[in-house]
């Protein structure tokens, strides 16, 4: 067995390693004040890994529903980044058949559903946020949903436009309403990176379930478990922590831009003049995005309309090599992870932890034995609180 400093040695990253993740701050209460402290890069890493695995097991059915999806939708722009992390992890976190195999991944789309526009299209005024409303009043689901009749039925239009097979043939709402979808039939999570008032998931599996009413399945699911207990700020709750990509104050960073109806029409005019009936099913395609604009996130643009090279924004790359490096960690075994217990019995929980190197208390241990591994250094918990203590 390996002593407590090799094992905090192998187990140890250092800030440098995870330039963007280093960056993660969590809120705290310091002398009645509510201050941003950055969380050490051991936590941090661990964290993401947990609630990786956790959406996984939603996906894959082992955990909430219990029957896994066929599709998953991730909200642009700040789930998009969830995506890379499920797509890096699937084949270490998803279930396994009798082979040891991974299930398969199922397909993923994007779609721009932000909570403040939606709320104006249904009639109620909310500050650019979406958070509040005309009288100071925080904006809910339920102001949505009780002013859902003000919704045309072009804005359920352009969500169903995107899940047609190929494209669509014409702009009509009518039309587009008629069509089948990818989605008939199917099971659907809606994924948001992190609640702060619910109502954006909220809105969007409303939506989806009036615009694709033949889905088998619409439900909805976060990534980002703070881990704290929210605070108190004014009448608001504030979430104790976001994931690092979470900025509402800027396009850059997440490799996508906001939906820009103007970029997708220019674009589907631009190569209509030049068709000349080889690539019928692009077009479609072309005349999807600039229907659904709206709901379909442009690249990233300057002022001039022009996209933005991802190698001159830098910040995506630089998060992308992060969890690049976050993925390696784990694969050679360096950083230590605490697998869902719904994930199988205690005997493989356990086989699961000891193998990394630390105790837990075995079943039916005596209270001698009991009483030695509490105070080990390598007992779980103690373990585990010191590894986050190190800077």
């Amino acid at each position: 067995m390996q002593t407590e400093e090799e094992l905090l040695t192998q187990y140890t990253h250092s800030a440098e390693e995870f330039p963007v993740l280093a960056e993660q701050t969590h809120k705290v209460l310091r002398n009645g004040k509510i201050v941003n402290e950055r969380i050490n890069i051991n936590e941090n890493i661990m964290h993401y890994l947990q609630d990786t695995a956790q959406l996984i097991s939603v996906i894959d059915g082992r955990l909430g529903s219990g029957v896994p999806y066929d599709h998953v939708i991730y909200l642009d722009k700040s789930a998009r980044p969830v995506s890379w992390l499920v797509n890096l992890f699937w084949n270490d976190f998803a279930e396994k058949d009798k082979a040891g195999v991974p299930v398969k991944r199922p397909r993923h789309s994007y779609i721009n559903i932000d909570r403040a526009p939606w709320f104006r299209y249904v009639g109620v005024n909310v500050d650019d946020d979406g958070r509040q409303k005309d009288n100071g009043e925080l904006a809910t689901y339920i102001d949505f949903r009780n002013n859902i009749q003000n919704l045309s039925k072009r804005h359920l239009a352009e969500i169903r436009a995107l899940y047609i097979p190929g494209g669509i043939e014409e702009e009509s709402d009518d039309w587009v309403m008629r069509q089948p979808t990818v989605l008939d039939a199917k099971r659907v999570l809606i994924v948001d990176e992190v609640s702060r008032t619910g109502s954006t998931l909220d809105i969007a599996k409303h939506l989806f379930r009036l615009a694709i009413p033949d889905a088998a399945v619409i439900d909805g699911s976060y990534f980002w478990n703070p881990g704290e207990s929210s605070l108190k700020i004014g009448e608001e709750f504030a979430l104790t922590s976001l994931p690092v990509w979470y900025d509402p104050t800027t396009l850059t960073g997440r490799g996508i831009g906001a939906p820009d109806p103007y970029y997708y029409r220019k674009q589907y005019e631009k190569y209509l003049t030049q068709d000349n009936g080889s690539h019928p099913i692009d077009f479609r395609k072309l005349r999807t995005h600039a229907f659904s604009a709206s709901v379909f996130s442009a690249p990233l643009l300057d002022d001039n309309g022009e996209v933005i090279d991802l190698a001159v924004e830098g910040k995506t790359r630089k998060l992308c090599k992060d969890l690049r490096r976050l993925y390696d960690a784990y694969q050679t075994g360096r950083i230590f992870f605490t697998p869902p217990m719904k994930w199988f019995g205690f005997d493989d929980f356990n086989a699961m932890i000891t193998n990394q190197g630390v105790m837990l208390l075995p079943l039916g241990a005596s209270e001698k034995e009991r009483e030695r591994i509490l105070k080990s250094p390598l007992f779980y918990l103690n373990f585990v609180t010191k590894l986050k203590s190190i800077n």
